[in-house]
């Protein structure tokens, strides 16, 4: 009886698991997550870039990833293009904070050029083929946790400081 019972409560989570598409789950490991609905349980994948990768495994710190992370946003904005569909909700103007999305491209490829700028010929590749490319740092990740930690610092991320308050 207890067998039976233990069928059916496992039926009973399998059918509130997403597990998502079959091709979801040929890029990496799969961790579970909770979703909005109570009961639901669903599933996404654990390293979803390089980086996720280097900071789960403790290669780079956590400012590391932060200033990769950033540098991947901003380079995926610059070489994005704007959107063709309307919107159907309230329009913001531009007085109001809201920038065009071609201001927003340029901002990022100019946030792209000063960080490049700053970490010259040797680093720059090396972080654009990591952070926006996903590929592997291979015999360069020295390399690529100095030229994070310049990163981190000219975006200005915090350092994290000892018990002791020192950074």
């Amino acid at each position: 009886m207890k067998a039976k019972a233990r069928r059916q409560r496992r039926r009973a989570e399998e059918s509130t698991v997403d597990h998502g598409t079959p091709e979801r789950a040929r890029h990496g490991e799969l961790v579970r997550h909770e979703t909005m609905d109570a009961g639901v349980v669903g599933k996404r994948v654990k390293h979803e870039c390089r980086l996720d990768w280097y900071a789960d495994k403790g290669s780079i710190v956590d400012r590391q990833y932060d200033a990769g992370l950033r540098f991947r946003r901003d380079w995926a904005v610059a070489a994005s293009s704007a959107k063709v569909t309307g919107t159907y909700g309230p329009q913001i103007s531009r007085a109001e904070g809201r920038q065009d999305f071609t201001e927003m491209q340029l901002a990022a490829r100019r946030r792209i050029a000063a960080a490049v700028a700053l970490l010259g010929r040797d680093l720059a590749p090396i972080v654009i083929d990591v952070c926006c490319f996903d590929e592997w740092a291979s015999g360069r990740l020295p390399a690529l946790r100095d030229a994070l930690t310049m990163l981190a610092d000219h975006y200005g991320l915090a350092r994290a400081t000892d018990a002791k308050g020192k950074a």
